[in-house]
């Protein structure tokens, strides 16, 4: 398969340009290699539906017009390649986990948190270049080979790059809320941490397509939608941890997903190499690393990214989104809090159908 440039959906920006997505994988790697640390669905509830949405006013609990709405998270160890790892902390300055120069207090989960430890934007515009830079035979890049993998684990998408430039309104568009004006909208495609003990860190969502402004460029091409509609482009993350060495079970700094209906969560350890996959609207938070961790900071890499539907999506292949970011031989997702619910009101739905409509249940 190639990701012809030619043939793009609007917008998008692939990991992969005009070269075989599948071809060249390093010491044998397969998909199936990939191990599956954990797989879950969280934050489920009802949304507004569209024309490309299954209407589920019928099942018992929900209202009229809408479809079901849960977010995934994956978490994968076996999925990036060395090369990408040492690339990584190439461009981190890092040296036994300790955070040097190239570091600067500039990032913040919202405007009322502390900054923590950020790449410095000369740093990070050279990582960026590197990530995002075609094929030269003199000049491999040196993240092909993961996003060759990553591309070959999810065949039915087209995995692109978020364009960061298409979701702000127009500079002569004032964006509002509450009556009140706001800063503007802001969404980077890349986001790198250096989290050490003290940070504070706040739960967050990465971005969700609904709260993009209006006017930007995304929304009149695909309208406004929650993410994970189907026939839309879906938003996911993927954070990767490039320590060489991290103790899990003595220098903490996991990353929690919490699902807000029923406050309960998950959480998944920095392990060296391990890559999360989760929808971008999924609550979550970095938690800081112990004081038995010292100076050493726990480093992660974010990448935004857009899943695009081969050959447009749209209703025959809804299926696709019900999966999402979750392949099928990994199982079926554990479901957490609302999505456990959601799960018993959907199967005790499917068990009642026998051809005759029941009455709507009160909870």
């Amino acid at each position: 398969m190639v990701a012809d440039e030619g043939r793009l959906p609007p917008l998008a920006k692939p990991l992969l340009k005009n070269s075989p997505e599948t071809a060249g994988f390093k010491d044998g790697w397969k998909p199936s290699d990939v191990k599956v640390a954990m797989n879950i669905t969280l934050d489920a509830s009802f949304v507004p539906a569209t024309a490309n949405a299954l209407d589920l006013s019928s099942m018992p609990g929900a209202p009229r017009g809408c479809r079901a709405s849960v977010s995934r998270v994956v978490a994968l160890d076996n999925l990036i390649d060395d090369e990408a790892l040492r690339s990584i902390k190439f461009c981190y300055g890092t040296f036994d986990g300790h955070y040097g120069c190239y570091w600067e207090r500039r990032t913040a989960d919202d405007d009322v948190a502390k900054p923590t430890w950020g790449l410095r934007q000369f740093n990070m515009d050279l990582l960026v270049n590197v990530i995002t830079r075609g094929e030269d035979p003199d000049n491999p890049n040196p993240f092909k080979e993961f996003h060759s993998r990553l591309q070959a684990l999810y065949p039915d998408w087209i995995i692109c790059h978020m364009p960061a430039d298409a979701l702000v309104a127009p500079e002569e568009e004032e964006v509002e809320d509450d009556d009140e004006h706001t800063e503007k909208y802001k969404c980077e495609s890349f986001v790198a941490n250096a989290a050490v003990f003290g940070d504070e860190y706040r739960w967050h969502v990465d971005a969700d397509p609904s709260s993009f402004p209006d006017g930007c460029e995304w929304v009149k091409t695909y309208g406004d939608y929650v993410n994970g509609e189907p026939g839309k482009p879906l938003f996911v993350s993927a954070i990767i941890y490039p320590n060489e060495t991290w103790k899990e079970g003595e220098w903490g700094a996991e990353t929690h997903f919490t699902d807000k209906d029923s406050g309960v969560g998950a959480m998944v350890a920095p392990r060296p190499g391990r890559v999360v996959l989760m929808d971008q609207d999924v609550t979550h938070r970095v938690s800081p690393p112990s004081r038995a961790a010292g100076e050493r900071a726990r480093y992660s890499l974010v990448y935004k990214l857009v899943f695009f539907p081969r050959g447009g999506g749209g209703n025959a292949n809804a299926e696709l989104w019900e999966r999402g970011i979750a392949r099928p031989e990994w199982g079926v997702p554990s479901p957490i809090g609302s999505a456990a619910k959601l799960a018993a009101i959907v199967n005790a739905a499917a068990r009642r159908a026998g051809g005759v409509k029941r009455e709507r249940e009160d909870e």
